[in-house]
């Protein structure tokens, strides 16, 4: 008789567990970053944005005393935190807003005056280069301890 000391339900298992546990990392991370780096006028990837102009300062002192682009209310980011979400099941991850002016500031608004201040661009290149080593750590980290 010929003895199966083949695996792979064991594997498939740790694999799987670790893509999840990656993805909700790599969302957590990514999320984080870009909320940090709004508060401080800057993209996800560290690059500042265009600062505000002086005219659109004096109208916001009322609401803020705060000079960085896209954090007079607040409510761009509470809605970003609010809409972003992690599907383990169908293993994806979003990082969005619900608000009709995040598409404003993405692309800009030359025609109004408005730069572009790109969110969710720069969000998406961030987790383009920390996936392989946030998801691929957890994947090493369940396949080490499968018998394989």
């Amino acid at each position: 008789m010929v003895r199966d000391e083949n695996n792979f339900d064991e594997v498939r298992d740790a694999f799987y567990s670790g893509l999840e546990t990656g993805l909700i990392e790599l969302h957590s991370s990514v999320l984080k970053t870009l909320l940090r780096n709004m508060a401080r006028g800057k993209d996800a990837l560290g690059n500042s944005w265009e600062p505000i102009k002086a005219s659109t300062l004096q109208s916001r002192k009322v609401r803020t005393s705060s000079t960085a682009p896209l954090v007079d209310t607040g409510e761009l980011r509470g809605d970003i935190t609010a809409t972003s979400e992690v599907n383990t099941a169908e293993l994806y991850a979003v990082i969005g807003t619900t608000k009709k002016y995040g598409r404003v500031h993405e692309l800009g608004a030359p025609e109004a005056g408005i730069p572009a201040r790109p969110i969710f661009g720069p969000a998406a290149r961030l987790a383009y280069q920390e996936a392989p080593d946030t998801i691929g750590n957890e994947i090493d980290v369940r396949l080490e301890g499968a018998e394989l």
